[in-house]
């Protein structure tokens, strides 16, 4: 692979570990604490994330339809049963590209 296209698998690595950062907290709550802002400031200057990045990771967050569920199963004290729709299931699903990205790291000895 060409330099340009490892650069392009990091960065797609990047934004697939801020993203899963973003779904983990706003599971735990809609609202973020100073702390949890905090640490997603640091983690978009860590992981390379730009505004526009940010802006359309933040929206398929906020939209997604199992997070909602999580965080009002949780709010209501986790009394209610809640199953992953298969269509989420789909979705959360690895593409081709983190796929082959995953290959290539274990060719480098990264699992």
């Amino acid at each position: 692979m060409s330099q340009m296209d490892m650069e392009y698998e990091i960065h797609n690595l990047e934004q697939i570990a801020y993203d899963v950062v973003l779904r983990a907290f706003k599971a735990q709550s809609d609202a973020l604490t100073w702390e949890k802002e905090g640490l997603i400031t640091e983690l978009r200057k860590e992981l390379r994330v730009s505004d526009d990045e940010h802006r359309e990771l933040l929206s398929q967050v906020n939209g997604d339809d199992l997070i909602r569920r999580i965080r009002e199963w949780r709010e209501a004290g986790g009394n209610r049963n809640i199953a992953p729709s298969a269509q989420h299931i789909n979705n959360q699903l690895p593409s081709p590209t983190i796929s082959a990205s995953r290959n290539m790291l274990g060719t480098f000895g990264i699992d």
